[in-house]
């Protein structure tokens, strides 16, 4: 009887201890795992993330930190492990079998860990898993190698943002699967057919890849869906919306296209949705193209939007303010780049719009007066580009969670409102661009908020003082001011934007110099001065982090400080039209970013420093109008000119972007993934860099894309001499090359016939002789062709592109001759000899006229001494004369 008690006993207390914590297996496996993410590299946060999990054994391991337990057949397992954002420390791989302890597991969240793979081939056979995130990881490799599909049970399956490539045909061997996200990834083929035995499938998620083909049209079967996207990916052909038609639980639409001919049809037949979307993006799909670009009929009986983005499609028609009164929940209304008009009309119902973008549309008007009162809890607010004229309504204050306003780029006039400084207290972002705003900015002196303010193209008339005055510097980081009438002085209050990144205040009225406070801006980016009327030094210019300087069109002198020259970040150096003088400095080298050199009108001398040529990511070079002498350097070969396409992808751009605003669809469906939302391209094109260059006898505006590809050198109106060199035909990938107005001899080089990509070549105004190289005539891209007023001759090339210049191209070279100039090519050209190395010998015109006058002065003074000597020959030559004039002038006597 003792006996049966005390065995009674031990099952009893057995029984608590099972029933108080996990197995002492999984015990002794969450302590592995938290060994191991601990050996991933020491991180304060994770060990006191799983400072719960500790070695003593009285420690109920079910009540652990991210840990759930499940009483399973009377016992407690481990069901639950949420592990994810437990890895700061870069790429590392899964030990896959730190989980094999855990058969009962039903759910594992490694998402957010930055792993790329597993220790071992594989995933363990968890065959009760149920759910399973690996999203916001850097897997890489094909689908198939992580042996997923061995996980019969699985019902969530989350893989967005890694780098899994390939098929994704071996997940439908899943066949439970109720949600699946594959989203920002490389996958890439059709989309497989196979898909579609998941009829119970509620979250389709195939975002933001690669997929190509045809819409899928099983999609029309798969009426258990309540969440498609098929964002950003290469899909292509034509997709009719009336197949939906009966997914009655469809709350989240996402298509979009990168192919540019694709197209979503909802107006091929009448049709009546059965669903109520909260979510809708229907971007960039040339919706409706065939029936005029028209808005989806069938959004007028949707009420229960939250979400739509139907931007980038090029509607027509009126304004849809229905679309926004239709749906009294709204938070995000994008219909930005469409065709839409007339005016905007907000609901007299409080809105609970938190983003607002109808921007490059061709809205007029005025704003509504209550605006403010209409969008109190409105964040971003984005109306560039349309047509909206009259003033800011002061009900813009109330707004008081507005942390981004885009005006840009309308007609607005008058004063900024006070309101904007006063009530915007969120304000991180003001865009007031390209308007007709004068006076002056509000008083934003106590705002710390604001980092970013772009008012330039409009008529600010106040001086630079009071500007300042209404700043505070404590969080500006971008500044632009550009293009107005500010005036005076720079003040030395200059010295509170200490923080500022981006400074532009370029074509305004300032005068005077540069004080000494400016060299407090050691954050600088980007500093624009240009076109204003400063003058003095630009010693007190901090170039330390600088990458963009533009000081052009003002009145500064003096030497260029060396240590401009210093600079490891610069990438563009515009100081043309100015008062430099000196020599350019040996040390330029040093500025090896440096891709735009711009020093053209300055009065520059010296020689062309042979370091330039260790530039090897300069594109463009103008050393135009100043006084630099001497030679060519030959080595302008070494420079590539942007024959290396692939040196360095960064561009000359400095802007600051919101690209993508991440929400989990769980808050509109009840789903466990998350969709990175495609938001509007806030790219700011103010402050991307802009260069002026001459090209094609115009001065054009480079900026973005465009600038990258273009490349020039102006060496024009200078003072060199000698010939020019064979080397300088290397320039394949050279646009534009300008030699003009200077004092180079010798023959236009046969190499010359290697610039592949010239568009335009000026070599006028020299002293060049010899034939025009024939092989010059395979340059399909030439369009200003320029070497008049030299002193070459022979017969111009009048095939190819040679055949479409005028007769302005070749004047002032008497011995040159061609179809469309006036004289016909009578004399045969002079001969020249090419030697292998390229050189040419060829008349050497100063030595000839030299020749020539000391010849005529010796034949001179020797028959002035015969006369002189000889009577009877000096009376004969008189009178030799005298019969002469008699013949001219009969009436003059003759004596």
């Amino acid at each position: 009887m003792r006996l049966v008690v005390v065995v009674s006993s031990l099952l009893y207390f057995v029984a608590l201890l099972e029933c108080d914590g996990c197995l002492e297996k999984e015990r002794i496996g969450l302590l592995e795992i938290k060994s191991y993410i601990l050996s991933l590299g020491r991180d304060e946060r994770n060990e006191l993330e799983l400072g719960s999990w500790v070695e003593n054994r009285s420690s109920d391991c079910c009540a652990w930190n991210r840990v759930k337990c499940s009483n399973i057949s009377s016992e407690q397992h481990v069901t639950h492990l949420f592990l994810d954002s437990l890895n700061s420390r870069g790429a590392h791989l899964i030990n896959g079998s730190l989980f094999s302890p855990f058969q009962e597991l039903l759910s594992l969240d490694l998402s957010r860990n930055d792993y790329h793979g597993w220790t071992s081939k594989g995933f363990p056979r968890l065959m009760k898993l149920e759910n399973l995130k690996l999203s916001d990881n850097s897997m890489n490799g094909i689908l198939s190698d992580m042996d997923i599909q061995n996980l019969q049970s699985l019902k969530v399956l989350d893989l967005g943002t890694n780098n899994l490539y390939g098929s994704v045909e071996g997940l439908c061997e899943i066949q439970d699967l109720i949600e699946l996200g594959l989203n920002s990834n490389r996958f890439s083929g059709e989309i497989p057919e196979c898909l579609s035995i998941f009829r119970n499938l509620q979250v389709l998620d195939l975002s933001q890849n690669q997929f190509s083909g045809n819409f899928p049209s099983f999609i029309g079967n798969m009426t258990s869906l309540s969440y498609l996207s098929l964002f950003d990916n290469n899909l292509q052909g034509s997709f009719s919306l009336n197949i939906l038609a009966n997914h009655s639980k469809l709350q989240v639409l996402y298509i979009s296209a990168t192919n540019p001919k694709t197209q979503v049809e909802t107006e091929n037949e009448q049709w009546f949705p059965t669903f109520q979307l909260k979510s809708l993006i229907l971007r960039s799909c040339n919706l409706n193209l065939d029936k005029g670009s028209v808005i989806p009929s069938f959004l007028q009986y949707q009420k229960e939007l939250q979400y739509i983005d139907i931007s980038h499609n090029k509607l027509v028609g009126a304004f849809p303010n229905w679309l926004i009164q239709n749906n009294s929940r709204l938070k995000c209304f994008l219909v930005s780049n469409n065709l839409f008009d007339g005016k905007l009309e907000l609901s007299s119902i409080r809105q609970n719009i938190t983003w607002l973008d109808i921007s490059n549309n061709n809205v007029s008007g005025s704003l509504p007066k209550d605006i403010g009162t209409f969008l109190p809890v409105v964040r971003t607010l984005n109306l560039s580009t349309n047509n909206f004229e009259g003033s800011i309504p002061t009900s813009i204050g109330e707004m008081q969670e507005l942390s981004l306003l885009d005006f840009s780029h309308n007609h607005f006039s008058g004063e900024l409102p006070d309101e904007l400084a006063i009530g915007c207290i969120s304000l991180q972002e003001l865009r007031l661009s390209n308007n007709l705003f004068h006076g002056n900015i509000p008083r934003f002196s106590n705002f710390t908020n604001l980092a970013e303010l772009f008012v330039n193209n409009n008529n600010l008339n106040c001086t630079l003082k009071e500007v300042l005055q209404n700043l505070n510097g404590n969080g500006l980081m971008t500044i632009d001011i550009s293009s107005n009438s500010i005036s005076g002085s720079i003040p030395s209050s200059i010295a509170k934007l200490s923080r500022v990144w981006v400074l532009l205040m370029g074509n305004n009225q300032l005068e005077g110099e540069i004080p000494i406070e400016f060299s407090n801006l050691v954050m600088l980016f980007v500093l624009d001065l240009s076109q204003n009327r400063l003058f003095g030094s630009i010693s007190h210019v901090n170039p330390s982090i600088l990458r963009v300087l533009y000081l052009q069109k003002n009145a500064f002198s003096g030497s260029i400080p060396l240590r401009f020259f210093e600079s490891p970040s610069l990438t563009t150096l515009d100081l043309r039209d100015n008062n430099f003088s000196g020599n350019i400095p040996y040390t330029i080298d040093r500025l090896s970013e440096l891709r735009v050199l711009l020093l053209g009108g300055n009065n520059f001398s010296g020689y062309i420093p042979v370091q330039l040529c260790q530039l090897q990511k300069i594109t463009l070079i103008d050393l135009s109008h100043n006084k630099l002498k001497g030679s060519i350097p030959s080595c302008f070969n070494n420079i590539s000119f942007g024959l290396e396409e692939n040196h360095d992808s960064s561009d000359h751009t400095v802007a600051f972007s919101i690209v993508y605003a991440k929400i989990p669809i769980g808050s509109v469906i009840n789903a466990s993934v998350s969709l990175f939302m495609p938001s509007f391209d806030n790219q700011n094109e103010n402050t991307n860099t802009i260069v002026e260059f001459v090209t094609k006898n115009n001065i054009y505006n480079y900026r973005g894309f465009i600038l990258k590809k273009m490349t020039g050198l102006d060496l024009s109106c200078n003072m060199l001499r000698g010939s020019i060199p064979f080397q300088i035909g290397d320039l394949q990938k050279v646009r534009v090359l300008n030699l003009s107005h200077n004092y180079l001899s010798g023959s236009i080089p046969n190499t010359f016939s290697n610039l592949a990509q010239i568009e335009s070549l000026d070599l006028s105004y020299n002293n060049l002789s010899g034939e025009i190289p024939f092989q010059m005539v395979k340059l399909n891209h030439l369009a200003i062709f320029n070497v008049s007023f030299n002193n070459l001759s022979g017969v111009a090339p009048s095939t190819g592109q040679f055949g479409t210049f005028v007769e302005d191209s070749y004047l002032g070279n008497p011995f040159l001759c061609a179809e469309l100039l006036k004289h016909t090519c009578e004399a045969s050209p002079p001969s020249q000899f090419n030697h292998p190395e390229g050189k040419e010998t060829v008349i050497d015109m100063v030595a000839f006229y030299w020749t020539f006058a000391a010849s005529y002065i010796v034949i001179l003074m020797g028959f002035t001494i015969v006369l002189c000597i000889n009577a009877s020959w000096r009376m004969t030559w008189f009178y030799f004369i005298a019969k002469i004039i008699h013949a001219c002038f009969p009436t003059l006597p003759l004596y």
